[in-house]
């Protein structure tokens, strides 16, 4: 981290309002607009952010792929303001909602420069607190009922905020751009962390860019899935014979041309079977433009949507499913499935590029959704983060 002059608080809010804070670029005093923003916002500390342990992931259990081959020995730590850590003052005592206002204006004004900001020392504690921050963010909120890849439970209906994921606790999630399997996405992502994990014990969010991985992905794939495509595959069951992500639950509904309805604005082709299973799948770019910076970026969920992902979950294992009647797969846009060993490589390349870092309870987390991947990294004991998008 490096920062032009250091602010003592002791010194006085006077000499911390002309004090104008350099962390990558990033100007945290002087490029606010009143005197009230200049005592908001301080760089945390690099430290502040290092987990005290890492967490394995080569031949970590329940984690695809960390058994094949190519997978760095352990997470690695924050880095090049990935993600970027703000702590938040509230010196003439804000409301939580003005603080979040506050929160977004910083956000907007730097997400191009670094696309995932840690926001640290915000007074909320409590999901009720989050709907407090998620009713004060711009942008139209998002819901799961027409996406969404892992089981999930909305938190508040009103300002529609769910859990982040409520998977098996053991197992890491690959990491991915979320909804990027359909026509429509979020444009930005918000988590908040009501509980962090134990020290040790896992839990942590992993951030890739997709920049980064974008250069380093072997050419060749990258070309025949920018030729081919990707095909995604949902196999969703019906409630009477699955609890898990059957059709009813994905969609928030018990009407099946409701879920049809809803399946078809998200660009689905659709089936059902005897057993009133449902069949979605649909092709999509494995890149796109973003819109703000006109960068090519790796968009899509190759990896995080395979079956394999499924195939290795304590719910799964033994139970002889085949991967086609898997909650989900994925395929080159013809059809025609795609290697393992591609699989593996897009994996351990992705992996090689994730950092993570230290939740605190009360942590807010801006993501652009574009630009960042997120995932989980599997754990024990008690952790709870919620989610918020808006596209």
């Amino acid at each position: 981290m490096l920062v032009s002059r250091v602010y003592h608080p002791h010194q006085g809010s006077q000499i911390f309002a002309r004090a104008a804070f350099m962390v990558h670029g990033i100007r945290f005093a002087s490029m606010n607009k009143s005197k009230t923003n200049k005592e908001i916002f301080e760089p945390l500390p690099r430290e502040e952010l290092v987990t005290k342990f890492k967490s394995k992931l080569r031949d970590r259990e329940f984690t695809p792929g960390s058994t094949q081959g190519g997978f760095p020995e352990f997470l690695a730590e924050p880095r090049d303001s990935l993600p970027l850590g703000v702590r938040v003052h509230n010196p003439n005592q804000a409301s939580l909602a003005q603080l979040t206002a506050k929160c977004m204006e910083f956000m907007e004004e730097n997400h191009s420069q670094c696309p995932a900001i840690l926001f640290r020392g915000l007074p909320a504690r409590t999901a009720n607190d989050f709907s407090t921050i998620a009713g004060n963010i711009p942008g139209k909120p998002l819901s799961y009922e027409v996406g969404g890849s892992t089981y999930r439970k909305q938190v508040d209906k009103s300002v529609k905020t769910y859990t982040a994921s409520d998977d098996p606790l053991e197992v890491t999630m690959d990491t991915h751009n979320e909804m990027s399997y359909l026509n429509t996405w979020p444009k930005k992502l918000f988590f908040y962390s009501v509980k962090e994990a134990d020290d040790n014990c896992g839990g942590e969010t992993p951030l890739v860019k997709n920049s980064e991985l974008l250069s380093k992905l072997d050419p060749e794939v990258v070309a025949k899935f920018e030729e081919k495509g990707v095909r995604y595959v949902r196999y969703l069951r019906d409630k009477s014979h699955d609890e898990y992500m059957n059709w009813q639950h994905m969609f928030g509904t018990e009407d099946k041309k409701e879920a049809e309805r809803r399946a078809k604005g998200k660009g689905y082709h659709l089936s059902w079977n005897e057993t009133q299973d449902l069949r979605l799948w649909q092709n999509r770019p494995v890149s796109i433009q973003h819109p703000q910076t006109g960068n090519k970026i790796w968009f899509n969920q190759i990896a995080a949507m395979h079956s394999s992902y499924y195939q290795i979950m304590p719910t799964f294992i033994g139970k002889g499913i085949p991967d086609d009647e898997c909650p989900s797969n994925t395929y080159y846009g013809d059809g025609s499935p795609i290697e393992p060993e591609v699989i593996q490589h897009i994996r351990a390349t992705t992996w090689s590029c994730a950092v993570g870092f230290q939740w605190r309870a009360g942590d807010l987390l801006a993501l652009d959704n574009l630009a960042v991947q997120h995932g989980r990294i599997g754990y024990s004991g008690e952790r709870k983060v919620l989610a918020y998008l808006t596209c």
